[in-house]
């Protein structure tokens, strides 16, 4: 198995600083005091009077444009709604992604240079009770609304009781621990927990975003809508044009321009997102510099793809790097309402019909590993056999769970060489046949119910479409029809909110997306509560007691060493389930920018944040310079072309004269 070595050093040697105590000191939450931060043990890593983040550059001049593309369209900017298509999270927010605040923002913000932190940004101070039953926020005299209305305590309970009443479903599950909201004065309120079990939700309530209860109220909360919300953030929304482009713009005003955790973020004027019709269309944009960041996941574009005299020229860059965060997963997953998928030895043989090792090669350019746990590369990945604490967890479910479990530790199919793939297609012919299906005119057929195994595989880009082509091939020789089929991004949306699918590309940045710090949204991804509700998380459809209580147990974990032995008791539930064909990872992240855009050499634990990038004019001046050449020999080409056009024509015409001089002699 493929290891990242640099990754999974940087991921234990930050857990390290954060989580390891002295002799003596109760490894828990700081309780009964007010505080600048929380973390879920231990105490934060920078103190209340830091100066700014060492991961930003305090003297960042401001101004300038940023530009980032976004594939599909957009008709809403309720982003808290079910309903409308709305600007994509990864697009507009800060938190945990490294973009910007846009409508609301929380509470607190993240520590991005620590596993799960969060410093007090519109709060002034945070106090968890000594039985942990109760938080209590008390709010900054200067957070301001771009109207300029203060935010008041009567702000922050209208929005946690809008959000849970009306809001997504998933708020239901995330915050649905409160029991009681209590204001407790002019700029502080206090919520009540129903017991002291989840150790997450004191952190939970930190991200709670504050929204506007005079803007709010009269408005129809469930409605996609293009107004433009009354929020906090350090950029208000200036122009749009629906479906096509948003431009932000900085706000000088901004409430929190000074605050030490904002110091050398937000620097750009401009922050605009355009819309484009597919992925292609997208890089074409990016490679002329109408765009300036792009995130790539296509190996064979990032091998090749991009333009060497851009690159060479300094005009466009090129950053590979790794987190401490788990690694990007891919995996094609099985949608568990669907009959096809039921049988757990018809998900196994699926499996082996994946030929990584041959894939990876021929698509992959060797750039990517196998697929082994849902966080791979960290420490929560489930390795070798159980033990310990771990192992005592899964012992409860002894004959509820795979055998496998406790003697086998997990690895996905491997084909080193065609031989290795003939066998492993042998071995999932077995387990079809036990299965109950045979061969019947040339396709697999359920003897019992004469059903055909077949299934369509969705797809949002065509970037996947190689991987699932290579996959389909193999399904057929075990004769299975598995159909391809690629969808714009809205639709795959709709698609999958409402379980309309019956395979489809996993992408962890996309869906389910794991952290260091797994806690409450793992509800959402697994839980039985979560399987049958439109909009949720849980895609697969798995609705597992067994998997029920593991999650309500990490939740209440006590201590980062239960947490770890709780999620590596999941992963390896998961995993030996057969929920998904695993595909392929990505251990680095691969980003191409503008090489106008500048940042700090230093990389926190989350990656890289273009939220505290900057523009660098003399840069700029150099790309653009480069850019105007590039297109230069394109239109000396177009001229060129012309030339030979007219000659051409000129040619015809002289033969055209000949042969009618000729017929005239005869």
């Amino acid at each position: 198995m493929r290891r990242n070595v640099a990754r999974t050093a940087r991921a234990l040697a930050a857990l390290a600083a954060v989580w390891t105590l002295g002799p003596g000191t109760a490894e828990a939450m700081v309780l009964g005091k007010p505080v600048h931060g929380l973390t879920l043990y231990g105490e934060p890593k920078f103190p209340a009077d830091i100066t700014h983040f060492p991961y930003a550059n305090p003297d960042a001049p401001k101004g300038g444009t940023i530009v980032r593309s976004a594939i599909g369209t957009f008709d809403s900017f309720n982003v808290f709604s079910f309903k409308g298509n709305k600007p994509h999270p990864g697009i507009i927010h800060y938190q945990g992604n490294g973009w910007f605040f846009f409508f609301n923002e929380p509470l607190m913000t993240l520590g991005s240079d620590e596993p799960y932190t969060r410093y007090c940004l519109l709060c002034e101070t945070v106090e968890v009770a000594p039985d942990r039953k109760s938080i209590e926020f008390v709010l900054r005299p200067e957070a301001r609304f771009h109207d300029g209305s203060p935010v008041t305590a009567d702000d922050v309970i209208f929005s946690l009781d809008i959000l849970i009443s009306k809001g997504h479903p998933r708020y239901k599950l995330y915050w649905g621990d409160v029991v009681r909201s209590e204001k407790t004065g002019e700029r502080s309120v206090r919520f009540h927990f129903k017991d002291d079990k989840n150790t997450e939700i004191p952190m939970l309530m930190g991200e709670l975003p504050v929204l506007s209860k005079k803007w709010w109220e009269g408005r129809d909360f469930e409605a996609a809508t293009l107004d433009i919300p009354n929020a906090t953030g350090p950029y208000r929304l200036d122009r749009f044009e629906a479906g096509r482009y948003f431009v932000l713009k900085r706000d000088p005003n901004y409430w929190g321009k000074d605050l030490a955790l904002n110091r050398g973020a937000y620097n750009f004027d401009e922050l605009r997102v355009e819309y484009f019709r597919d992925d292609d269309v997208a890089f074409q944009a990016f490679q002329n510099g109408s765009v300036d960041l792009r995130i790539e996941v296509d190996p064979a574009r990032w091998a090749a793809g991009y333009d060497k005299a851009l690159v060479d020229a300094g005009a466009i860059v090129l950053d590979s790097w790794t987190t401490g965060q788990p690694d990007e997963g891919f995996a094609f997953l099985m949608n568990m309402r669907k009959p096809q998928f039921a049988d757990r030895n018809v998900r196994k043989a699926l499996a082996l019909a994946f030929d990584f090792d041959g894939a990876n090669k021929t698509v992959g350019y060797g750039l990517m590993a196998p697929f082994t746990s849902f966080w791979q590369g960290s420490e929560l990945a489930a390795t070798g056999l159980p033990k310990g604490e771990e192992l005592a967890i899964l012992e409860k479910y002894k004959g509820r769970i795979p055998d496998e479990v406790f003697t086998t530790p997990f690895a996905p199919p491997r084909t080193p060489d065609e031989g290795a793939l003939r066998q492993n297609l042998l071995d999932a012919q077995k387990l079809l046949a036990a299965a109950g299906y045979e061969i019947r005119d040339g396709a697999l057929t359920h003897v019992k119910t004469g059903e055909a195994l077949a299934f369509e595989i969705l797809l949002r880009i065509p970037t996947f479409e190689k991987w699932v082509g290579a996959y389909t091939r193999n399904l057929e020789r075990l004769g299975i029809k598995a159909t391809m089929r690629i969808v714009d991004p809205t639709q795959y949306l709709n698609r999958v909110s409402e379980f309309d699918y019956e395979m489809t590309v996993a992408e962890q940045p996309f869906w389910g997306g794991m952290s260091n710090s797994p806690g409450n949204e793992q509800r959402e991804n697994w839980g039985s509560a979560a399987a049958d509700r439109q909009g949720s998380e849980n895609w697969i459809g798995v609705k597992d007691p067994v998997i029920d209580e593991i999650v309500e147990a990490l939740i209440k974990s006590e201590t980062r060493e239960s947490l770890v032995a709780h999620t590596n008791a999941l992963d390896r539930v998961l995993m030996w389930g057969h929920y998904v064909v695993p595909t392929f990872s990505k251990p680095d992240l691969w980003w191409a920018r503008s090489g106008k855009l500048a940042r700090m050499d230093v990389t926190p634990l989350v990656g890289q944040l273009p939220a505290l990038w900057w523009e660098d004019t003399e840069k700029a001046a150099k790309v653009a310079e480069v850019l105007r050449n590039r297109n230069a020999p394109a239109e000396t080409d177009g001229n060129n072309s012309k030339t030979l056009l007219m000659a051409l024509a000129g040619a015809v015409g002289l033969v055209v004269l000949f042969m009618i001089f000729r017929r005239r002699r005869a």
